[in-house]
């Protein structure tokens, strides 16, 4: 279909490039907010090396941590939604430069998160990836 070209003509005639590379320099900022503070907690690692504005990350087997119960906590306490997959059990976001205002309320939650959750495992084994609730 031509949508989707329709789209990107659009974006560009709104934004201009300027806008589209000020936008594409604020994800990608955020992105190396959010893998610092994930690098930042023992026992979690990130998965592969992203290069642009997707991020997975693990607990590590043996850190006391587990990447579904650390989902669930982050959203209980501030909304935090992330895809669950695996292999191996980790989560999963999307950024965006609308993710920069809130990223180190984030990070502080996901590290608080960390703390209170060492030696406990979620139930929920399932994953979700790409789903609407």
């Amino acid at each position: 279909p031509s949508w989707p070209m329709a789209c990107a003509w659009a974006v560009m005639q709104r934004l201009g490039l300027e806008g589209y590379e000020r936008l594409t320099r604020v994800t990608l900022e955020t992105r190396d907010s959010m893998l610092a503070a994930i690098r930042a907690i023992p026992g979690l690692r990130v998965l592969g090396a992203p290069e642009a504005q997707i991020v997975a990350f693990t607990a590590e087997p043996g850190s006391g941590l587990d990447a579904f119960a650390l989902g669930d906590a982050l959203l209980a306490r501030g909304g935090w939604f992330h895809d669950r997959q695996t292999p191996p059990d980790s989560l999963h976001s999307t950024l965006s430069a609308g993710n920069a205002p809130i990223i180190e309320e984030w990070a502080r939650d996901l590290t608080a998160c960390a703390e209170q959750l060492a030696g406990k495992r979620a139930t929920d084994r399932s994953t979700h990836y790409a789903t609407l609730e």
